[in-house]
């Protein structure tokens, strides 16, 4: 969509971006149909943020089935509008508190996004959630920092709780980069295009994740403390040597130093 089109939608429907939604519409219809082309061409599709519908109109071709989560009433109006002789479920909610089990189409096995930056991590941890776990893929426009912190699993500074959570279930390929002209209005920020595959097997069991995530959050809860001055307050000084010495981990180390198959380690002999 040009942004000659998008700003005439905007005079003929009153509707504008909010910046406290953090709605930026893309434009670049290349980018579009880049994302749209991942689409696997068989299952249903849910789409979270469609705005005015720039990625909506390429995904329904590759679709089975279409449903989009649209957090402005106003701007799930215009989509039923626009949309009105597509095969399109539109539905008006929040998709951190929507339950996907009870939307057209589910279970979905592909979601795509252009998510708000301000809660781009907690949408991407709903991926790994039971009820999101027929989702075979889902490709999301982040921010570039979000998208490099997801794909970092060497250690430092953006290596930590994201990409921990996602690693033992999906895989993360960096698809398109997209710069701010790409987007109205334009952000401050550059953003990035990343597929999440969903592993053949899980790297753990379901059981084990629990305490694999929790030991994961515990370790980075200061990022400049020692691993062990982090566990203390679960396990206390006693525990949380005797957990380091079983996992064969030097307590002087920062959690930003270990490798992901040691949080692995210290969730399986966690008491």
């Amino acid at each position: 969509m040009l942004i000659t089109e998008l700003r005439r939608y905007l005079n003929r429907t009153g509707l504008y971006p909010n910046r406290r939604l953090g709605q930026n519409f893309l434009l670049n219809s290349s980018i579009a149909s880049r994302i749209a082309a991942e689409i696997p061409g068989r299952g249903s599709v849910l789409e979270i943020g469609p705005g005015f519908g720039s990625l909506t109109e390429k995904l329904l071709p590759r679709s089975e089935l279409l449903s989009v989560v649209e957090l402005s009433d106003r701007m799930a109006s215009f989509l039923r509008q626009r949309f009105k002789d597509e095969h399109l479920n539109v539905i008006q909610g929040d998709i951190l508190d929507v339950d996907p089990s009870e939307l057209p189409g589910y279970p979905f096995r592909t979601v795509v996004g252009n998510l708000p930056y301000y809660i781009s991590s907690p949408i991407v941890f709903r991926m790994i959630e039971h009820s999101f776990r027929h989702v075979q893929k889902a490709v999301l426009m982040l921010q570039r920092e979000v998208a490099i912190r997801l794909a970092t699993l060497d250690g430092g500074r953006d290596y930590g709780k994201l990409s921990l959570q996602i690693w033992p279930v999906f895989t993360v390929e960096n698809l398109i980069d997209a710069s701010a002209e790409d987007f109205f209005p334009e952000p401050r920020v550059l953003s990035r295009v990343v597929v999440l595959n969903r592993r053949s097997s899980p790297l753990i069991s379901e059981e084990l994740y629990v305490r694999f995530r929790k030991i994961v959050k515990v370790s980075f809860a200061m990022r400049r403390k020692t691993i062990f001055n982090n566990l203390k307050p679960l396990l206390g000084k006693d525990g949380a040597l005797q957990l380091l010495a079983l996992s064969d981990i030097d307590p002087c180390l920062r959690a930003e130093q270990l490798s992901p198959e040691s949080f692995i380690k210290m969730a399986e002999v966690m008491p």
